[in-house]
């Protein structure tokens, strides 16, 4: 995992919120005894000047950084970093990189952390995270899946899931890290009395009710791919609509954009089952505006988005004939 001699007495791992995120940090921080856990903050990103605040405040002696994306550059300088990723990398960070990025199928994080530093005990987790992140077959992770019943598998993936998408991520992702370490089967979360499970299933039912609010938008369409769906929603669920809209829009690049998460600025996700690249779509407009934002572009080619100041959003539509 780490090379010999690493000091691993302060080990902790950095991971996206979803249910992806979950499932690698459970795999991972089991190997890592002693491990804390921590995700860039709603809004921010694992290279940001907030997150390296928030280590360097921690002081770990190892870092691990799993599903937040490859750059050619450290999170941590000085600190030995393993990343495990599959989306599309922008460089090669100092460290252990474990990319599945060229495997066919490419797998999710949870499956290549699984792979990678997994158990047969732990691999319902793992399974957990690639059903979420819609990942590729795996004969053990698919029996893994099949043992807890595909009904208590569901609605546990379903309650994990809330975490990120919910208006307070900050407080729900550490929930549901917890109430995934703390059980030993997909029944056992469904059941679990805990704070932890009690505040996800409250947050599951108000994104439940932005959900059914947001479904009633309709697409708008320009001269360009894109058809965009505007919503205001506190919650995450640009992600999920999006999804939606790609499989009643095949021959567009479905683009939900969300001006109700962070105040003055739209978080967007775009979806697509056209067979165009969104992240070279995206990176074409955005050198053309002259964009430098950290959180534009990353992802896959049928999956990506981010967060711009409004302004620029409304630019960023012109480009393709949407007049906001």
């Amino acid at each position: 995992m780490f090379p010999a001699g690493t000091d691993l007495s302060r080990p902790l791992v950095l991971h996206d919120g979803d249910l992806d995120g979950l499932g690698a940090a459970a795999i991972v921080g089991e190997r890592l005894p002693g491990a804390t856990f921590l995700t860039p903050p709603k809004g921010t990103n694992a290279w940001g000047p907030e997150v390296r605040s928030l280590l360097d405040q921690r002081g770990p002696s190892a870092l691990a950084v799993l599903d937040l994306g490859l750059k050619a550059a450290p999170v941590l300088d000085g600190v030995p970093s393993l990343y495990v990723d599959h989306h599309l990398a922008e460089g090669r960070p100092p460290g252990t990189v474990h990319s599945g990025l060229d495997d066919d199928p490419v797998p999710t994080t949870s499956l290549l952390s699984w792979r990678l530093f997994g158990t047969p005990q732990n691999a319902w987790r793992a399974a957990l995270g690639n059903a979420a992140d819609l990942g590729p077959s795996d004969p053990d992770l698919d029996a893994a899946r099949k043992s807890q019943t595909i009904k208590a598998f569901d609605a546990a993936k379903s309650l994990l899931g809330t975490a990120k998408r919910c208006a307070d991520p900050d407080a729900a992702v550490p929930a549901a890290l917890r109430v995934l370490l703390a059980n030993e089967n997909c029944k056992a979360i469904l059941a679990d009395p805990s704070p932890d499970a009690e505040l996800l299933r409250h947050h599951k039912e108000v994104v439940k009710a932005e959900m059914e609010i947001a479904k009633r938008a309709a697409p708008k369409f320009g001269a360009g791919p894109v058809a965009e769906i505007r919503i205001s929603s506190p919650c995450r669920i640009h992600p999920l609509l999006a999804q939606r809209w790609a499989t009643q829009l095949p021959k567009h690049v479905a683009l939900v954009a969300n001006d109700g998460y962070l105040p003055g600025r739209v978080n967007f996700s775009a979806r697509t089952r056209s067979g165009v690249s969104i992240v070279a779509l995206l990176r074409e407009a955005g050198d053309a505006l002259g964009f430098d934002h950290p959180e534009y572009g990353h992802g896959h080619a049928a999956a990506s988005g981010g967060s711009l100041p409004t302004e620029d959003f409304r630019r960023l539509l012109e480009t393709w004939g949407l007049v906001p």
